[in-house]
C-alpha cells in the first residue's frame, strides 16, 4: 500500500476527518488532502512524525510505509521489542524479575503501547486489547 492510500485509511479507521486529524497533528487539512488525492510527493519525516502523533500510531509504521525505513529494519526493530530488548518498563521491575538470563516484559506496557498485537494468528481489536487488561486486573486483584 502506498502512502497516501495508507494514510486515508488510517484516517477513515480512526473515523477523523481531514480537519480533525489537522488539529491533532498540527498538519493543514489542505496538506493532507493533497497528500491523500496524490498531489503532494511523499511527505518529509518531520512531517510524517506530526501525523503519527495525530493518528495516533507508530512513527516506525508510518515512515515504512513511506519508504523511509526498509521494511527488513523494521522487522528486526519489532522481533527486538517482542523479546524484550527495546521495551521500557513504567515500574520498577520487582527483584524475582532480575535474574540473569530470562528475559522480562512489562505487559502492561505491551497491552498498553501502540504496537499491534497478535493472538492465535490474527490482530486484536483495541476492545479485545480493553477486555483482556480488565481480565488481568480482575485476577491480579488482592
Amino acid at each position: 500500500m502506498d502512502f497516501k492510500n495508507y494514510l486515508k485509511t488510517k484516517r477513515e479507521e480512526k473515523k477523523l476527518s481531514m480537519n480533525k486529524l489537522g488539529e491533532l497533528s498540527g498538519v493543514s487539512a489542505m496538506y493532507i488532502s493533497q497528500i491523500e488525492g496524490g498531489r503532494r510527493v511523499t511527505p518529509s519525516p518531520k512531517i510524517i512524525e506530526k501525523l503519527a502523533e495525530g493518528l495516533n500510531e507508530p512513527y516506525e509504521d508510518l515512515m515504512m510505509v513511506a519508504g523511509y525505513i526498509p521494511a527488513e529494519d523494521h522487522i528486526v526493530e519489532l522481533r527486538r521489542s517482542i523479546q524484550g530488548e527495546n521495551i521500557e518498563t513504567r515500574n520498577p521491575m520487582p527483584p524475582e524479575a532480575e535474574e540473569e538470563g530470562e528475559e522480562q516484559f512489562d505487559l502492561d506496557y505491551i497491552l498498553d503501547s501502540n504496537h499491534k498485537i497478535f493472538s492465535q494468528d490474527r490482530l486484536l481489536t483495541s476492545e479485545e486489547v480493553t477486555k483482556i487488561k480488565r481480565i488481568i486486573e480482575i485476577m491480579l486483584k488482592d
